[in-house]
């Protein structure tokens, strides 16, 4: 066992102690610094967002080679008769759907634009589907692009054929497949409809799930709980080591 003095103070190390204090102590900081990575990633991802350019009126080849989260606005009409219920999805602690509609213009070369309108909640028959009208003529729609997942986590694989009625119930809007089993022509891009769109059903869009702040103030705990674990460890040390004195004296 190990005995530091500093100045008239004395400390007794024991060697077991000091490894595991070390070792928890390089654990939290490091989780602190991994948190600070994560902000400045979610930082980059709020600028990407806050900076990404605006298009208007795209034809169907430009939005195909669109990047995530450009902004464009085109005057569509939508398919009234046609449209998705993505399910599991979750809106203020209420489950529901989100309805995705198919946009078309003279732009598009007949191809159709999935736009998502947002959130209606789920019946307690699942059978039942919610009762939706969906906006006819032209209309503005604007919004940010995102480009689905080509290989998402999903609990049991999809597979599409042309249905027989619609809505179509989905668990995840794979386009690829949408578009081969069901025979639609969709654009391999979908439209989050702005929140400020008078159009669709409620909807939030966050840009992050955790912002910056919330890693950094993450990290600052890590780094607080390193401070305490090395302080905790030095106080025990010179409490026993006191008691050892004592000990001594008696003696």
């Amino acid at each position: 066992m190990a005995v530091l003095r500093v100045g008239s103070l004395l400390f007794r190390l024991h060697p077991g102690a000091l490894l595991v204090t070390l070792l928890a102590i390089a654990i939290m900081v490091k989780l602190g610094l991994w948190q600070i990575d994560r902000g400045l990633e979610k930082q980059a991802i709020m600028d990407r967002h806050a900076d990404a350019p605006h298009i208007y009126q795209p034809n169907a080849q430009t939005i195909a080679h669109l990047e995530a989260d450009t902004r464009i606005s085109v005057r569509a009409t939508l398919d009234t008769e046609r449209y998705f219920l993505i399910d599991n999805q979750i809106l203020h602690g209420r489950a529901g759907y989100h309805v995705v509609a198919l946009a078309t213009a003279p732009e598009f070369d007949g191809e159709y634009l999935p736009v998502n309108l947002g959130w209606v909640a789920a019946g307690i028959d699942r059978s039942t589907f919610p009762e939706i009208t969906l906006p006819e003529g032209e209309l503005a729609l604007d919004g940010r692009i995102r480009i689905p997942s080509s290989r998402p986590f999903l609990l049991q694989e999809q597979t599409f054929t042309p249905p027989e009625s619609w809505p179509v119930r989905i668990q995840f809007p794979e386009l690829d497949k949408l578009r081969e089993g069901m025979r639609i022509p969709l654009m391999p891009v979908i439209l989050l409809l702005a929140e400020d769109n008078p159009l669709g059903f409620p909807r939030e869009w966050p840009v992050v799930v955790m912002t910056p702040q919330r890693h950094y103030a993450y990290a600052v705990q890590w780094f607080g709980l390193a401070i305490a674990a090395f302080v905790v460890f030095f106080v025990a040390s010179r409490l026993r080591a006191k008691d050892d004195d004592a000990k001594s004296y008696e003696e």
